[in-house]
């Protein structure tokens, strides 16, 4: 039986109407036009949702009642009766964000709709079970900072590196063989007694950067993720485009067998830094912003300047974005030496140029992949 996370949302947060849902169609336009503007006034929503002030005012009642909204007084003595402005409250629900990557899992916790905690646990091993069972006893942990319970938890985001197959299934790189090709979130779910939502972790790092970072002044744009691996999203009218198979943004496709090496993924500069003479070295030791000065580094990225730019041109070309974001577990000091590089395939026509996109820097660092994560289960359910 195909498994839908919505069917094992508690039943204290479902409406109390057929079918079983968190909130209805006009209450989640209404609660995400609040969530994006806090204190917004109730009189100044009936516009951008087309709706009769009764409508509103009843929808905005019920949603209230529930404990989703708070009012407060507002200070805008224009004319006219008093309207009080609205805000999400934070403690109605909590939602949990899973980034599995190679070498480090990532956890974060998410109020109504704003981050709360971050934690990291080593990924090591290869027995699915015993990561399983890490993450429960990290969850109880990150839930017990927060003297939170499991039944607080409206459903858990899960976001795996690798290459999404059938329902919630991932091909995902060598080091975490054991999470490949098997049905994740119902085993999640029964493992943490809790909901499931899955996605790709690069799309889900673009999800996070769309909503708190760099991309939340931008509608479309790309998210290169330097991760193991070379991935990334592609975010469109604000939301991730994940495409007719879920693989939107995979960009490491862009590479033959015979090049494949030369792409920009942290991994590779793992295996030539450690040619150099630094044996010891992990994924983890890679965040270093001073990695820019040892030994090897400006050779590795001359090396995979090519593969950058083709990928960046690929994209202008299919996607057309105004902006590029480069990130996943990429340190700033190491973007910028890409950005310096990068060559766009421009030739003029006529004299005048085409418009190219801005590059930037992420500026989600810390588990922008469970951050993202975090907020699937608001956008499935209520958002």
């Amino acid at each position: 039986m195909k498994y839908v996370a919505l069917d094992h949302v508690a039943a204290h947060f479902l409406r109390d109407i057929q079918p079983p849902r968190v909130a209805t169609r006009n209450e989640r336009d209404l609660l995400r036009l609040i969530w994006k503007s806090p204190g917004i006034e109730r009189s100044d929503l009936t516009e951008p949702l087309d709706l009769t002030q009764q409508s509103l005012h009843r929808i905005v009642g019920r949603l209230h009642d529930r404990g989703m909204l708070v009012f407060s007084q507002s200070e805008n003595r224009r004319a006219g009766p008093p309207s009080p402005e609205l805000t999400l409250r934070k403690e109605w629900c909590l939602t949990l964000g899973i980034s599995v990557n190679v070498g480090s899992i990532g956890l974060c916790l998410m109020g109504f709709g704003e981050p709360l905690e971050n934690m990291e646990i080593a990924q090591t091993g290869s027995s699915l079970s015993e990561e399983m069972d890490r993450i429960e006893a990290a969850v109880e942990d990150i839930l017990a900072r927060r003297d939170a319970k499991r039944r607080d938890v409206l459903g858990v985001g899960l976001a795996v590196a690798g290459h999404r197959m059938l329902e919630t299934a991932f091909n995902c790189p060598l080091p975490l063989a054991h999470w490949s090709l098997i049905d994740l979130a119902p085993l999640l779910g029964n493992k943490l007694g809790l909901p499931v939502w899955a996605d790709n972790v690069a799309r889900t790092a673009a999800l996070a950067e769309a909503i708190f970072g760099v991309g939340r002044d931008a509608t479309d744009f790309a998210y290169i993720a330097h991760l193991h691996g070379y991935g990334g999203g592609l975010v469109s009218g604000g939301m991730p485009f994940r495409g007719s198979f879920g693989n939107a943004g995979e960009f490491s496709v862009l590479f033959g067998r015979q090049d494949y090496d030369d792409r920009p993924a942290l991994n590779q500069l793992l295996e030539h830094l450690r040619s150099k003479g630094r044996s010891g070295l992990t994924l983890r030791d890679l965040k270093n912003e001073k990695l820019v000065d040892w030994d090897g580094v400006e050779e590795w990225v001359d090396r995979v300047t090519p593969a950058h730019n083709r990928a960046v041109n690929a994209i202008c070309a299919i996607f057309d974005p105004a902006l590029i974001v480069l990130g996943g577990e990429l340190p700033h000091s190491l973007a910028r030496m890409l950005i310096e590089r990068t060559e766009f395939n421009n030739l003029p026509r006529h004299g005048a140029l085409r418009d190219v996109p801005k590059l930037a820097l992420a500026e989600i660092i810390d588990a922008p992949g469970a951050i993202g994560a975090a907020l699937i289960p608001l956008f499935e359910t209520v958002l």
